[in-house]
């Protein structure tokens, strides 16, 4: 049992650490806007175009970790992930900075659904929606990491230093993963005695796809918020960098309550349901962009920091939950293509739905109408949850 947990807490340092260099540029927008001379759109995009690697490699990489193993798709992936950031930090323009940040990306569509698999792997069914969110706070948490600590190196040293840096970690934890990571022993090796993984079965179940489509939308709206609640607050409300990027790292660190609780409450409170889960983050999401709506000049510092930390809290919670229903509906052979199914399509959501936002506010000339949008792209996505079977196991303990 211990060795489980040992695993999980080395791929959550991973998971965190490759996250506070892409999650954290939202951060010091303002600054590398202003450096590059760039539009609030294209502000606003650094994270839409990070996860054109997944919406390209999640589905394949999954394959892989399915075919060829565990440890090999991770290490590329963190690798990856690592050699994109640090190039980014010499970027000298918009075209080349979204370049490679799609290059980082890309190492991220193999890293997250092959460290999905692996927690699968190590933990029982009664502990698996628990465990693969608590896999899953490593994005929040570098995400906080990286709001709360990018602008102060990045107000020092400059926005490429900070990058660099960030690239570091990654580097680092990548030769962690090299020496330290094992499959759990009864694991069978990729490839022996088995046929291959079929990804035509994962990509005719209809379940699968409904899933998907539907955090398509939970990953667009996410993303929305965090790529745009420190320009927001900035050029609306009127708050500091600085200041504004603490309300990202406070939504950040609720996140990661939030992936935690939803899979406590999916394992135990609603034994082993995993839709019901994605209702309520959606129901909160929608209420929360609702009131952003409203949020202007003036507004309350009391009221921001609940706003970040609700929706925090159900914007970012679902994520966990969401990877172990994908792998539950596609059974343990080609879970960890069903996972990179959900991630290839949900990927697509935070690569479109930033420009989108900033698309609309251009044109509009103001946020209350793009935020209020948010809320009803939600409710569309709690109609396609609601056509999902669901197969509920019962299991004791």
């Amino acid at each position: 049992m211990s060795a489980r947990w040992g695993i999980l807490a080395l791929i959550l340092t991973v998971q965190t650490f490759a996250n506070v260099g892409p999650l954290g540029l939202p951060a010091i927008a303002p600054l590398i806007r202003q450096d590059l001379g760039l539009s609030l759109t294209q502000a606003g995009s650094f994270l839409s175009a990070y996860y054109v690697g997944p919406i390209l490699l999640s589905l394949p990489a999954g394959w892989l970790a399915d075919r060829w193993g565990i440890l090999k798709t991770m290490v590329a992936g963190a690798a990856l992930i690592a050699l994109g950031l640090c190039a980014a930090g010499w970027a000298g323009s918009f075209p080349v900075l979204i370049a490679l940040m799609i290059l980082a990306g890309t190492g991220y569509g193999l890293l997250n659904p092959t460290s999905t698999k692996a927690i699968i792997t190590w933990f029982p069914l009664a502990q698996r929606a628990t465990a693969v969110g608590l896999k899953q706070t490593g994005l929040p948490f570098g995400g906080a990491i990286g709001a709360a600590v990018l602008p102060v190196i990045a107000l020092a040293v400059g926005w490429r230093n900070a990058l660099i840096v960030s690239a570091g970690g990654v580097a680092l934890l990548t030769v962690a993963v090299l020496f330290l990571y094992r499959d759990p022993p009864d694991l069978p090796r990729p490839g022996a005695g088995a046929p291959a993984p079929s990804i035509a079965s994962v990509l005719g179940n209809r379940d699968l796809w409904l899933v998907a489509s539907a955090t398509l939308i939970f990953a667009a709206v996410q993303t929305v918020w965090m790529s745009f609640l420190v320009l927001y607050l900035k050029d609306v409300v009127g708050l500091p960098v600085v200041a504004a990027a603490w309300y990202l790292a406070a939504a950040q660190v609720t996140g990661m309550g939030g992936r935690v609780a939803f899979g406590f409450l999916s394992d135990r409170a609603f034994a082993g349901g995993r839709r019901i889960v994605l209702f309520i983050a959606g129901v909160g999401s929608a209420l929360c962009s609702l009131a952003m709506a409203g949020i202007g000049p003036g507004s309350s510092p009391w009221l921001l920091a609940t706003l970040a930390l609700t929706f925090g809290f159900v914007g970012i919670g679902w994520n966990g939950v969401q990877h172990t229903l994908m792998a539950e509906l596609a059974g343990p052979r080609t879970a960890g293509t069903a996972v990179g199914l959900g991630l290839a399509v949900s990927s697509l959501g935070v690569t479109l739905g930033p420009p989108a936002f900033g698309w609309l506010v251009e044109r509009i000339g103001g946020y209350r109408l793009p935020w209020m949008s948010l809320a009803v792209s939600m409710g569309l996505a709690l109609i396609l949850l609601g056509f999902v079977r669901e197969r509920r196991r019962r299991y004791d303990g």
